[in-house]
């Protein structure tokens, strides 16, 4: 888990999903907004919805290897200049069948694993549209 300052606040979600600014990727949202001029860091969220599974457990597992590979990867980088964003991620739910019916026969390990790679490839993308 990140502190507390580089998580987003309820107030912060609301504005941005209803802000519209959003990128698709096909199994997750990343709905972004550049932060504000006085706050020199990025805050993220993650949310893995009840429609994934009902196991609060599995969606937990699920949404700490995502942070996890954020931390290690790309929020811990203090050696580069970009803009600081206020990024929340979501599973994308109108393909979140498709992502079930791919994992199913996976085990736990190998279910966090091969989300995680499908999050890095539509993570890098992402990043390349809001650097343009």
């Amino acid at each position: 888990m990140f502190k507390s300052k580089f998580r987003l606040k309820w107030k912060d979600i609301n504005f941005l999903t209803r802000k519209k600014r959003y990128f698709s990727t096909t199994f997750f949202w990343f709905f972004y907004f550049e932060q504000y001029p006085n706050l020199k860091f990025n805050q993220i969220s993650v949310n893995i919805p009840l429609k994934y599974n009902k196991k609060a457990v599995c969606r937990t597992s699920l949404k700490r290897a995502i942070l996890r590979f954020l931390k290690e990867n790309w929020f811990e980088k203090k050696d580069i200049n970009w803009k600081f964003y206020k990024i929340f991620i979501s599973v994308n739910k109108s393909n979140i069948w498709e992502l079930k019916n791919k994992i199913e026969r996976f085990d736990k390990a190998t279910t966090n694993n091969y989300i995680v790679e499908q999050f890095q490839k539509s993570f890098l993308f992402f990043l390349s549209k809001i650097w343009k």
